[in-house]
């Protein structure tokens, strides 16, 4: 795995630490730091180094950029904007390949986090904790441990098949569970997601509802319960799926922000907004502006790198608090555009905003949909429900049935969670084509229309490339067959 060896030094000397234990299987030790043996002591440099994942996951490559922008360029909620800079335009024309801007990055990004987990897991399991520091250091390990399976979560549903259609033998991507120096291959997709649910689990069943309960950027026991819903619901194990959606919710809408409220997801309120259950913590010194990439200027004169079809943006209502989030302006040509615009203006800087990784609105949805599959319809419908009266103005219960109550419910999740990189998993783990309206970019649907309009759901390139560099680097790891 001598991809990693660019971003590691970086990532760990944030610290001060060299993670020489497990950086031995990327050949990489920093040469002017103390080796973990040393570093890591007291159960304060364990947290630092927990911390250090965070900080890892929340590089542009990653959290960030990456999976949100890229899970719906992927989709039909976006269009290019040939006027834009073109950011990750062979993903949105479905012609990436192993050497594609932004796959290195992400699968580097990943697994130097799984780095620094698996340093902090594999030396608190072997460590005697006295009566003082049990309790805390158990908290941490069930943190690491949770980490660790999100982060191979994320790997798998973008490198490998979706898990109800995958068989025995597709390749997910290498479960890394140790510090040991290899050239792994790849797990099966299966394998994967057997480990990544233990390790959830084990987390989930060994942290203590008050550690980091007052936090969302840093994973808790409500986040880690969040999680799994996301897991079940992709494997289709959807009882699992309630059961860890309900332990994530209050259940009665309370947690959901309102219509007024809803704006203050992304304008700074984010850390003490109930609505986010965890979220990727962003500081001006980290020079990261996720609304920058969406595009830059004013209100007179925006350029957008891309942008939301006519016949997306017309399905929020006009009494959707929703609708705010996308806006018509001038694009630097002077031809109006609907522009993504929940990442601008709501930090001290122009697009400095934190990631909501995890909002309960996805879960409810997530319940909603698990509930449907196993025919509960009556509290499908409620989640649903309640959903929707903190997003409509004026809004009266729905009463939907039957193929009806699915529908809104997937429409609902598509509205709430755009621009947040979800659309392109849904579908897959759905099974569905992908197929774009064939609007053009301008805000009336006529201007340039997408390359690639219908992408069937059997077609191989619902999976990312493993990047060149990692396939040079190690005669074990096998490409995805395009």
């Amino acid at each position: 795995m001598n991809i990693l060896k660019k971003t590691i030094i970086p990532a760990v000397m944030i610290l001060g630490l060299g993670l020489s234990g497990c950086a031995d299987f990327l050949d990489v030790t920093p040469h002017d730091s103390q080796d973990s043996e040393n570093a890591l002591v007291t159960l304060t440099d364990f947290d630092n180094a927990t911390n250090a994942v965070y900080e890892t996951m929340r590089s542009s490559s990653y959290e960030s950029v990456f999976l949100p922008q890229v899970g719906d360029i992927m989709s039909d909620n976006l269009v290019m904007n040939p006027g834009g800079r073109q950011i990750y335009n062979e993903f949105h024309s479905f012609r990436f390949s192993a050497t594609t801007y932004g796959t290195a990055g992400f699968w580097s990004a990943a697994y130097n986090a799984i780095l620094s987990t698996n340093e902090v897991i594999t030396r608190l399991e072997n460590r005697e904790f006295s009566a003082d520091e049990e309790a805390y250091g158990k908290n941490l390990l069930a943190e690491a441990k949770a980490l660790r399976g999100l982060i191979h979560f994320d790997l798998v549903r973008v490198y490998g098949k979706d898990y109800k259609s995958a068989s025995e033998t597709d390749l997910g991507v290498t479960y890394k569970k140790d510090c040991e120096t290899t050239l792994p291959s790849r797990n099966t997709v299966r394998e994967v997601y057997g480990w990544l649910v233990e390790d959830l689990e084990d987390a989930f069943s060994t942290m203590t509802d008050d550690y980091n309960a007052d936090i969302n950027y840093r994973l808790n026991k409500k986040s880690i319960a969040a999680e799994l819903a996301r897991v079940y619901l992709t494997m289709g194990e959807d009882l699992l799926a309630v059961q860890r959606a309900t332990a994530a919710i209050a259940g009665d809408g309370s947690d959901l922000a309102n219509a007024s409220a809803y704006s203050a997801i992304y304008n700074g309120s984010m850390k003490d907004n109930p609505e986010v259950l965890f979220r990727i913590a962003l500081l001006a010194s980290d020079g990261i502006l996720p609304g920058n990439e969406w595009g830059q200027g004013t209100s007179s004169s925006y350029t957008a790198n891309y942008t939301v079809p006519l016949s997306f943006y017309e399905m929020y209502a006009d009494n959707d608090c929703r609708r705010q989030m996308i806006r018509t302006m001038p694009n630097t040509d002077g031809v109006d555009c609907n522009v993504v615009w929940k990442w601008n203006g709501a930090g001290q800087t122009t697009g400095l905003v934190d990631i909501p990784v995890i909002r309960t609105t996805e879960i409810y949805l997530t319940r909603a949909e698990a509930n449907y599959n196993l025919g509960n319809y009556p509290d499908a419908l409620d989640d649903l429900n309640y959903v929707r009266r903190n997003r409509y103005a004026n809004y009266t219960d729905g009463t939907e049935t039957g193929s009806n109550l699915e529908a809104a419910i997937l429409r609902e999740r598509r509205l709430d969670l755009a621009f947040e990189g979800h659309r392109f998993f849904d579908l897959k783990r759905r099974g569905e084509d992908l197929v774009r309206s064939g609007d053009g970019h301008l805000a009336d649907g006529t201007g340039t229309p997408s390359s690639v309009q219908n992408v069937p759901a059997s077609s191989p390139y619902w999976l990312l490339a493993i990047p060149q560099e990692e396939i040079d680097a190690n005669d074990n790891m096998e490409q995805n067959n395009y």
